[in-house]
């Protein structure tokens, strides 16, 4: 605990060498805090226990659902933990609605009349006035190319999105309600500039595909497309997208961030070592083998291991601090871009996934790695998200945050017949590609594991996979395991729960009834 102590005390001692490097402004806008939400659901056909808030800490990207308590009245009386303030999408009301830090709202719900908004706040003014902003300025559709479309139909589709985005840098400002509050304003502007460079980045980020963890696939059927106008527009407008921290707040804020996180002519590079296998060794030693897979030292290494270190780069120490800025420079060259909020954003989204796919728990590797991108942290609002999860790390130690499951009546009632197995359990629904193929993938496992003491539970949600659809796909396709049907309020539960919005997720849970760490993507 003491070296954990010690540790901490470093970091913060660098940080408040680097205050000259800060941004005047705090960033106190963009950390969590509480929405007090009042409101009334009036003239459903059934009225709900309770709905799903998906929530998402973008600069994580960590999902932070929250269950809203639906009284027999249709009314709701909430303290909402946000993240940050941001879009959230409500099922049961299929709606988008923007909730803010700090502010108190109260909102009616009418199923036959829509939703209303009431006070001047920044909550209620953006819910009030971003529909008829959408309408003026992102009404006219026009369909993503396909795989068989030509070269010009995407490049034609992407000069349309570029027009679009400058249509409304030029004209919000005079489209916006005279009496919208300041940050009002920059939250609708940037939640109306997100939209065509989400559809700019989706369309580019799905040239390539990567249905498994092994890497990139190449898509031979869609066309090649020049980074180099993507990269021009980015440059061009960064003040507007790229260093506007407010697009994170904005509507559509998870798809642009996530999409250029994941872009591998954007940030991609920055979120593992590429394997180079430098190891030729004949007994290397285990702190060898695990420098090699990611440059990151061990707490306490001998001069073996430090001539053993130096041999795979010539004589040189390489760490990971040397790779992030490698893959920095050749960012820079590659994209014409400098440090900015988005990248940042990635950094800080990488840096979360690295402690996630850990196959143990080892704070001294994840010091290491905030120590190496902490240098291209200026942003305060980032540095906030990043710290606050770092010392959730640390408080954590090397214990995984006990899930209670013990008390979960919802939980224990699917998975109580098949207590004393491993259990892999995969949400899913019908209508998703990816939790399709995995299923189709896993057929070979699930039929070798067949008589052993493994259960595969497939949970899907019956509202939105009908039992007859479901059975006939399983049966076409030879899909074993156990196939279980849950109501919908169960699903809604168990999201918030376990802290999922998009499907597939995937928990594994060993004999004792324990979830293991690692939910792993791959069954091997």
């Amino acid at each position: 605990m003491k070296t954990l102590c010690r540790l901490f005390t470093l970091l913060l001692l660098c940080l408040w060498g680097q205050t000259s490097l800060l941004w005047a402004d705090d960033g106190y806008e963009f950390r969590s805090g509480t929405c007090v939400l009042r409101g009334q659901i009036k003239n459903m056909g059934w009225m709900p226990k309770h709905l799903t808030l998906h929530l998402r800490n973008l600069f994580l990207n960590q999902d932070a659902n929250y269950l809203v308590q639906v009284r027999p009245d249709g009314s709701i009386q909430e303290n909402i933990p946000l993240p940050h303030s941001q879009f959230a999408y409500w099922s049961g009301l299929n709606g988008q609605f923007f909730l803010m830090a700090g502010d108190t709202i109260d909102m009616v719900y009418d199923a036959e009349k829509g939703v209303e908004f009431m006070g001047n706040n920044v909550t209620a003014q953006v819910n009030r006035y971003y529909p008829a902003l959408r309408e003026k300025f992102l009404s006219e559709y026009r369909t993503s190319p396909g795989e068989n479309d030509s070269k010009k139909v995407y490049e034609d589709y992407i000069d349309f999105k570029i027009q679009v985005f400058e249509k409304i840098r030029k004209e919000i400002e005079r489209s916006l309600p005279a009496d919208c509050l300041p940050l009002t304003r920059k939250i609708l502007r940037a939640s109306l500039l997100n939209k065509p460079v989400s559809d700019i980045l989706d369309l580019m980020l799905y040239q390539k595909v990567m249905p498994t963890l092994g890497g990139w696939i190449e898509s031979k059927e869609k066309p090649s497309l020049d980074n180099k106008k993507l990269f021009h527009f980015l440059r061009k407008y960064k003040d507007d997208f790229l260093d506007n921290s407010y697009s994170i707040m904005g509507d559509n804020a998870m798809i642009p961030q996530n999409r250029m996180t994941y872009y591998y002519a954007l940030f991609l590079p920055f979120g593992g070592v590429a394997r180079e296998c430098l190891i030729d060794f004949d007994n290397p030693s285990q702190d060898l083998v695990g420098y090699d897979n990611d440059y990151l030292l061990p707490q306490h290494y001998d001069s073996g291991f430090l001539k053993q270190a130096k041999a795979l780069r010539d004589g040189a120490l390489y760490t990971y601090s040397d790779f992030v800025e490698e893959q920095f420079q050749k960012y820079q060259k590659r994209t014409g871009m400098d440090n900015n909020f988005s990248f940042q954003v990635a950094l800080c989204q990488h840096f979360r996934n690295a402690y996630k796919n850990l196959d143990a728990f080892n704070i001294d590797r994840l010091t290491e790695r905030l120590l190496a991108i902490m240098p291209y942290i200026t942003y305060p609002q980032v540095r906030f998200h990043l710290l606050q999860f770092y010392r959730r790390c640390v408080r954590e130690q090397a214990v995984e945050e006990e899930k209670s499951l013990e008390n979960d009546s919802v939980f224990q009632r699917i998975i109580r017949p098949y207590a004393g197995n491993v259990l892999y359990i995969d949400f899913w629904g019908l209508g998703c590609g990816p939790c399709r193929a995995g299923m189709l993938q896993q057929r070979e496992i699930v039929e070798a594991l067949k008589g052993k003491p493994v259960k595969f539970l497939y949970i899907c949600n019956e509202a939105a996979s009908p039992r007859e659809s479901v059975e006939a796909w399983l049966k076409e396709n030879k899909i074993q395991g156990e196939h279980i049907f849950i109501h919908p309020e169960d699903w809604a539960y168990l999201e918030a729960h376990f802290q999922f919005s998009g499907i597939p997720f995937t928990l594994i849970m060993n004999k004792k009834g324990k979830l293991l760490k690692l939910s792993s993507y791959d069954l091997t």
